[in-house]
């Protein structure tokens, strides 16, 4: 009878500490999961000047700003911020995902004229029954 009840115990501590191992394992999917960009530590520019977050937060505390186009490297993401690293000053915080470029905006590249606007250079003649 002692044999049965050692045995009963000791399937009890395999089983929780099965149970314990699968819901660890459970939570660090949840947290891969939770981002849908992948982590990649790759080059991007800031589209305008931002504010630089503590956390990745619009309430939290600023750290510092990003100049316009100022390269940064995307350490991760998380609920719409990224974790970035500015070049050599050492200043890491959080900005606006939306708000990083991957490339910068060719200077002085003018925009296509539409239909309604004639190209520049190109005047448009009047018509010829109102000469």
């Amino acid at each position: 009878m002692t044999d049965s009840v050692g045995l009963r115990s000791g399937f009890g501590c395999v089983l929780v500490l099965a149970a314990a191992i699968a819901l660890s394992g459970c939570a660090e999917w949840k947290s891969v999961k939770r981002s849908v960009v992948p982590q990649t530590g790759d080059t991007y520019y800031a589209s305008a000047t931002l504010p630089l977050h503590a956390k990745s937060s619009a309430s939290s505390k600023v750290v510092g700003h990003l100049a316009l186009y100022e390269e940064v490297t995307r350490v991760r993401t998380e609920h719409g911020y990224a974790y970035v690293a500015v070049g050599s000053g050492g200043l890491e915080g959080w900005v606006e995902n939306a708000k990083l470029v991957r490339r910068i905006p060719v200077a002085g590249a003018a925009p296509k004229p539409t239909a309604s606007e004639p190209a520049k250079g190109k005047e448009e003649s009047a018509p010829e029954s109102s000469r």
